[in-house]
């Protein structure tokens, strides 16, 4: 294990950067925690030890729930502390967001829901020149032929501007026992900028937005069987987006959306980018930038689905 660890002077915060060999061994994390802070936690030393599939870089700061994990910005249930004179992570955030970045398995998929998001009377965000639901449904219309052209069947929740609910969305995927669930979005905040990836918030945490300790005030997050999956498919997804697009990288984020929280398979909620920002909706507004989009959204699907991708059956039609 390669490392670099900074002791600075008084005021400043404590920062590590470590290069780990990922693969976890041993089972689970919490059979080798200790219990720090009211909270099972493992040393990021404990970490890079027990795994050993191939380098890669994990970044983390004390008091921080975002790290650099292989090139793309996660975001954790519980911030990073330090105590005992070393750094410490929450064994939860060990098994639901790192392993499943170092010993990714993605499910073998074939058929794919796209959900171009809102639509008919929900315009969702604006910006000043442009409604998120018609930019959603563009990009899906641009997504859907590059996914039939690598082999996956490719089904949209909706094809025109219509009204949909969400669980309307949802049931449509269950109905056709989908592999996999795309929802397409663009964001809205101030200046802000970049994009994010979404997938479901692990059982009994708190969401990315919310601080950890809130978790009590929110509506328990129930099992999700799809965890690592979904995980490892918002970090392709991601990665191949920062590639393509040279955006911002606000992370895979966790949240209780509810076609996150209802899907019957690995399920993504993609950001994007940001109407509100001037800048960000020229950008968005270019038909070859959002093409660039679909383009990298298919290329970390496919990255997800390794050699279980549909193209590896034969091309299929949608």
């Amino acid at each position: 294990m390669a490392g670099r660890q900074t002791f600075p002077t008084e005021g400043c915060i404590r920062t590590v950067a470590y290069v780990l060999s990922v693969a976890i061994v041993g089972g689970s994390a919490t059979a080798w925690a200790h219990r720090v802070a009211n909270g099972d936690y493992v040393t990021l030393d404990e970490v890079s030890r027990r795994f050993n599939l191939g380098s890669q870089e994990l970044i983390a700061e004390v008091n921080h729930r975002d790290i650099l994990l292989s090139s793309v910005r996660h975001w954790l249930n519980t911030p990073v502390i330090s105590a005992r004179g070393e750094l410490w992570v929450s064994a939860t955030d060990v098994e639901q967001t790192i392993q499943p970045v170092a010993q990714p398995h993605g499910v073998p998929a074939d058929a794919i829901v796209l959900d171009p998001g809102h639509g008919g009377v929900d315009s969702g965000t604006r910006g000043a020149h442009s409604m998120e639901k018609e930019l959603t449904l563009d990009l899906a219309k641009r997504l859907e032929p590059i996914l039939v052209a690598r082999g996956f069947r490719v089904y949209p929740t909706r094809t025109t501007d219509c009204t949909l609910s969400l669980d309307e969305r949802v049931e449509y995927c269950r109905r056709l026992g989908a592999d996999l669930f795309v929802s397409l979005h663009f964001n809205a905040g101030g200046d802000a900028k970049g994009i994010e990836t979404y997938c479901l918030t692990p059982e009994g945490e708190s969401s990315t937005a919310r601080p950890r300790s809130n978790i009590r005030a929110l509506a328990p997050t129930t099992a999700n069987p799809h965890n690592a999956a979904s995980v490892w498919l918002a970090h392709c997804v991601q990665r191949a987006l920062m590639a393509a697009t040279q955006a911002e990288d606000r992370g895979v984020r966790r949240a209780q959306f509810l076609v996150l929280r209802r899907a019957p398979c690995p399920a993504i909620l993609i950001e994007g980018g940001f109407l509100s920002n001037a800048s960000e909706e020229q950008q968005l507004l270019r038909a070859d930038y959002r093409d660039r989009l679909a383009q990298a959204i298919a290329e970390g699907i496919v990255a997800y689905c390794g050699d279980n991708h549909g193209g590896s059956h034969g091309k299929r039609g949608a």
